[in-house]
């Protein structure tokens, strides 16, 4: 949303998915291809990502996608996990 003027929307959805809950953000501002060239979605996903795998190894995961209009965040993690 930050590229934009007028501000937006964002929506927030979670679901239990077998043996995993996802929690959905989607926002419906300019999308991902308005978003500075940054690899992967920048530094602060990568330090996410590595939180995420420190913490729960291949089992949860945070991806992003481009939707029309805007950005989708999908955080997919364990419903049950051993420390």
């Amino acid at each position: 949303l930050e590229p934009q003027v007028a501000g937006g929307r964002v929506g927030v959805a979670a679901r239990i998915d077998g043996d995993r809950l996802v929690i959905d953000v989607q926002d419906d501002g300019r999308g991902l291809a308005a978003a500075p060239a940054r690899g992967a979605g920048g530094l602060a996903l990568d330090n996410i990502r590595e939180r995420l795998a420190s913490r729960f190894g291949g089992a949860a995961r945070l991806d992003l996608q481009a939707v029309e209009p805007g950005t989708l965040a999908r955080l997919t993690l364990p419903l049950s996990h051993a420390a």
